[in-house]
């Protein structure tokens, strides 16, 4: 939930106060890759424990495959971003409503279903 909170907020500033303050104050490179530690982790450990998940039914087992797969497939991206090229600015090729998509549909979809999560022992 961390990761998606936090990746909430960064899609929040973008949307709030646009791509160039944002990217100037709030959306960094020392931000995204402190986001990539808890997304990193979110994404092995999703990995790990989706056999152990107990799905109320198929949707609930789609939302939480493709919540894993989103924040896993993030990972490279941030990485390259960071590290590689060390630029975030490139984060600016997404469109502005896919920053709104994320946080009227996706981020509030995959809290609830997290929040609803059960695992069997």
């Amino acid at each position: 939930m961390l990761t998606i909170s936090l990746g909430f907020v960064m899609h929040l500033y973008r949307v709030i106060f646009a791509d160039d303050l944002a990217l100037k104050y709030a959306v960094t490179v020392t931000t995204d890759r402190i986001l990539l530690v808890p997304m990193t982790y979110a994404a092995i450990t999703g990995i790990l424990v989706w056999h152990r998940v107990r799905f109320a039914n198929n949707r609930h087992r789609a939302a939480f495959t493709a919540s894993i797969g989103y924040i896993a497939g993030s990972v490279p991206l941030h990485v390259y971003m960071s590290y590689v090229i060390r630029d975030v600015a490139l984060l600016t090729w997404f469109p502005m409503w896919s920053s709104y998509l994320l946080l009227i549909v996706v981020y509030p979809a995959f809290l609830t279903m997290f929040w609803r999560l059960r695992y069997t022992y």
